[in-house]
């Protein structure tokens, strides 16, 4: 699997939701998890839990990604993960990630503001689809269960766009995993990465 955890909007667990899929990934084969964002937070998660067991963690936050990931990758890795920068500034980058992998997750929050801005993101990755083949769905995360926008937000977002069954409950667990070498609430995660690998996304 070459997956991305892809929003331009910051502060949607993009960054957790890329090591924990990586970590969960690694214990099936080995992974590379890639940090394509200036800010290395997920190279720098990985560093301060002194790795991830199956999870080999390296900084490329270059526009030429898609073309050194295959020389990277070779036959040495059953996995790839990336995580890509929020923003637009960084758009030149995002889309060379997106043009190295085949699945997209677009991790969101469950309020209207956030389904709202979901739109610019999901155009990015549109446009990308129309020279590369990519299939995406949106996984909702920090749900608090049982609110209003928990309810409202779903059918709002599947109306326009795929959304995973599983989704991220708000715990304070996963808030405070960074940095852990076991990342905590792995059954949250694990029912994502067991719906993109029997289920898969649309393309």
């Amino acid at each position: 699997m070459h997956l991305a955890t892809v929003n331009r909007k910051g502060g949607v667990g993009k960054t957790t939701t890329a090591v924990y899929l990586a970590a969960l990934l690694g214990q099936q084969g080995r992974t590379l998890l890639v940090d394509a964002d200036p800010d290395q937070s997920a190279l720098r998660w990985i560093t301060a839990a002194d790795g991830i067991a199956g999870v080999v963690p390296i900084a490329l936050p270059t526009t030429a990604l898609h073309r050194q990931l295959p020389d990277l990758v070779g036959d040495d890795y059953a996995h790839v993960v990336i995580d890509t920068p929020p923003g637009t500034g960084n758009d030149a980058i995002v889309r060379s990630a997106l043009l190295a992998v085949d699945t997209v997750i677009v991790p969101t929050g469950p309020t209207i503001a956030d389904v709202d801005r979901l739109r610019p993101t999901v155009d990015f990755i549109a446009a990308t689809a129309d020279i590369h083949p990519l299939a995406y769905a949106v996984l909702l995360t920090r749900v608090r269960r049982g609110t209003t926008s928990a309810r409202e937000a779903r059918p709002i977002l599947a109306a326009d766009h795929p959304v995973l069954d599983a989704e991220i409950p708000l715990r304070e667990a996963i808030a405070t995993s960074w940095g852990e070498h076991r990342p905590a609430c792995t059954d949250d995660y694990s029912a994502v990465l067991a719906e993109l690998l029997h289920t898969g996304v649309p393309s």
